[in-house]
């Protein structure tokens, strides 16, 4: 193209060549402009390989296409590509090494980053800001705020993104510090603090600011309404709604949202109709409102009805079939999009439960979608139910490939896939090379070593965890009393139940009153673990219950059971898992009579108990084994295989162990050679 213009420049000479050339030039400008634009759009579609074909195409090329192929790689997380794209051009820009250096950054990836940053010659702004932001969205706010220090120039986006890093992370006086020295009647910034407050639950704060600002603009006054929403001080944001002197689509919106939010549709509905223009996104949150209120027909009817729908809108009704569990009309919805995104292909993975999911996450490849952090989550973890080390090893290459192997969301699924599959080293050198394990790493970890029996590792973490500033939840409470029920470690379990609610704040579960329940019961403190159930609140799945009724099994004590089989009928009379349970709770007694009773009273009612199976991988494949089962093509060689087993544990020295069983409540004897 330089030629070319150089050439143009000679031409134009004289007034009667200056016109031929302005034209020659423009052409060549716009016809630029369009490639570039249509290589852009690609991108955004996530077409790769269509936005790379257009660019080998190209007659000329110019430092702004360099840099449209380094973004687009770098928005699909394709960094070795951008990277040789950077290696690759003549002449850079400051844009060019900016959007690279976003690309790391946003990744994790902060010491590449910095070495390209360190390395630039000329640093505006905005790569000064993408360098802040990855820090401050990297966990490493202060190595953030150092830099910003550094910054002789800066913009509202500067404070913005360490005003926002600190809100982020908890730190309100830090970020109202850090407000007070920022360039005085900035409305932008005011925002960036009312959003903060409304994140924090600080809607005092929030209106203090709001009322005190000279000037205020449309966001200004819908971050306040947003603020009032998540209250749930919904009055408040209605009157304050109707003060607003200009409305935009935006606060009507996010009117209707909060309201939909507070599960009042019929509001949300009557202010929808009055809307004097909808968008599409107006529209859409309509239709996610019905949708997280249960109103599947209403947001069908809605769908319908819809002017124009885009990818949200059928990934939001994709979201609403699997919510209700009718994965047969959300595959046919998922077949009939008209385009499916990456977040489509997530939504249908996340509807299945087995192996299938896999066939779609193969399908996905095959069709020229990239994975993302959501992707790999949803199928690594699934690879953990299943317990397919194969196919989780396989991915955890494809991560490492991808540039997600930063990524604590993914490596806390994979500690948890190679956990679940056996593999605990594996899990334990995954966590110990990571650099700022977050609290589902950490809880992944906790709960990891105590499904594996090693307590103390498991106990010693929980400290540890509290000590990196991480507050524990639910979840992490979950590891640790599994871990001292698996160790008989009563009064220490005690102590963390106890603190759950007293300390934490953290209301007690039912699985949390499960592994109670079950500690003390393994340690044979049965009446004291039947008053803890009589305290579990009516609402909480009966699980503890029928923990306590295996144990009473296991410990033969009878008159408890009684008073434990009573409870369960009332609270759960329709279970079959219970009547099961409460069938082989005589027959362990020898009530032959009122276990037959159950038995019939169970096929009265054609109450039939799924039945279990086992499965194994093989070579990616996985094959099913479900008791008495002759489907199998060979099923000759399983059985004769099995016949082989059973005759050596027969032969070998047998140990007897009577299992308690949580989940199933069954006592089974097991011959160990």
């Amino acid at each position: 193209m330089y030629r070319q213009l150089k050439w143009a420049s000679h031409i134009c000479v004289g007034n009667e060549n200056y016109h031929f050339c302005i034209r020659y030039v423009s052409s060549i400008a716009n016809s630029l402009f369009n490639w570039n634009s249509r290589i852009t759009c690609f991108f955004k579609k996530g077409d790769v390989e269509e936005a790379r074909k257009l660019f080998d195409e190209m007659p000329q090329k110019n430092v702004v296409t360099w840099n449209c192929m380094i973004s687009g790689y770098v928005r699909n997380g394709m960094l070795e590509c951008a990277q040789q794209m950077f290696d690759t051009m003549s002449s850079r820009n400051v844009v060019s090494w900016t959007a690279l250096l976003s690309g790391y950054a946003k990744n994790g990836n902060l010491e590449v980053a910095r070495r390209m940053f360190d390395g630039m010659d000329d640093k505006n702004v905005v790569c000064w800001n993408s360098m802040i932001s990855g820090y401050v969205n990297n966990g490493r706010i202060e190595e953030g705020r150092v830099l910003f220090d550094e910054m002789r120039i800066k913009n509202d986006v500067s404070w913005a993104i360490m005003i926002e890093g600190y809100f982020q992370y908890g730190d309100v006086s830090e970020a109202e510090r850090l407000f007070g020295e920022t360039p005085v009647g900035s409305v932008s910034l005011c925002n960036v603090m009312l959003a903060g407050y409304a994140e924090m639950g600080r809607t005092e704060d929030s209106y203090k600011l709001f009322m005190r600002m000279d000037a205020r603009d449309v966001a200004s006054w819908t971050s306040m309404i947003t603020c009032f929403l998540r209250a749930k001080e919904v009055e408040k944001a209605r009157s304050l709604f109707g003060d607003m002197p200009d409305k935009d689509v935006v606060a009507w919106t996010a009117m209707i949202k909060g309201y939909c939010e507070n599960n009042n549709m019929e509001e949300a509905r009557k202010l929808f109709a009055a809307m004097p223009q909808k968008d599409i996104i107006a529209w859409n949150s309509m239709l996610s409102g019905y949708l997280q209120n249960g109103r599947l027909q209403d947001a069908l009817h809605l769908f319908h009805r819809m002017p124009w729908r885009n990818t949200v809108s059928w990934n939001s009704m994709l979201w609403g079939f699997i919510q209700q569990d009718d994965i047969i009309s959300a595959q046919e919805l998922f077949e009939q999009m008209p385009r499916k995104d990456v977040t489509s292909w997530n939504t249908i993975i996340s509807g299945y439960q087995n192996e299938e999911a896999l066939v779609l996450y193969v399908r996905m490849l095959q069709n020229n979608y990239r994975p993302d952090q959501t992707t790999f989550s949803n199928v690594v973890s699934l690879c953990g139910v299943l317990a397919l080390y194969g196919w989780g090893r396989a991915l955890h290459a494809c991560v490492t490939k991808s540039g997600f192997d930063n990524d604590t969301m993914i490596m806390s699924a994979f500690m948890s896939m190679y956990s679940r599959c056996g593999f605990i080293n594996e899990a334990s050198s995954l966590f110990r090379k990571m650099k700022r394990p977050d609290t589902v790493a950490w809880n992944a970890m906790i709960v990891a070593q105590a499904c594996h029996g090693s307590a103390k590792e498991a106990l010693d973490l929980f400290p540890c965890m509290i000590q990196a500033g991480y507050e524990p939840d639910h979840v992490t409470f979950l590891g640790v009393l599994t871990a001292c029920a698996h160790s008989g470690l009563v009064g220490e379990g005690w102590n963390h139940f106890v603190s759950m609610e007293k300390r934490w704040s953290l209301i007690p579960k039912a699985e949390h009153y499960n592994c109670m329940v079950d500690l003390l019961g393994r340690s044979g403190m049965l009446a004291e673990a039947f008053e803890l159930v009589k305290q579990i609140p009516l609402d909480l799945p009966a699980h503890a219950q029928e923990t306590l009724l295996s144990c009473c099994r296991v410990h033969e004590n009878f008159d408890l059971s009684d008073l434990v089989v009573e409870k369960l009928r009332s609270l759960q009379p329709s279970n079959i898992g219970t009547w099961v349970l409460i069938s082989n709770m005589y027959s362990a007694r020898g009530m032959w009579k009122d276990a037959a009773r159950v038995r019939a009273l169970l096929k009265n009612y054609d109450l039939k108990k799924e039945l279990a199976f086992s499965w194994i991988e093989i070579n990616g494949c996985i094959s099913q084994f479900v008791s008495n089962d002759r489907c199998n093509p060979r099923a000759v060689d399983i059985y004769k295989a099995l016949g082989s087993l059973s005759a050596l544990i027969e032969d070998s020295a047998t140990l007897v162990y009577r299992g308690c069983y949580s989940n199933f409540g069954s006592s089974e004897e097991i011959n160990v050679p």
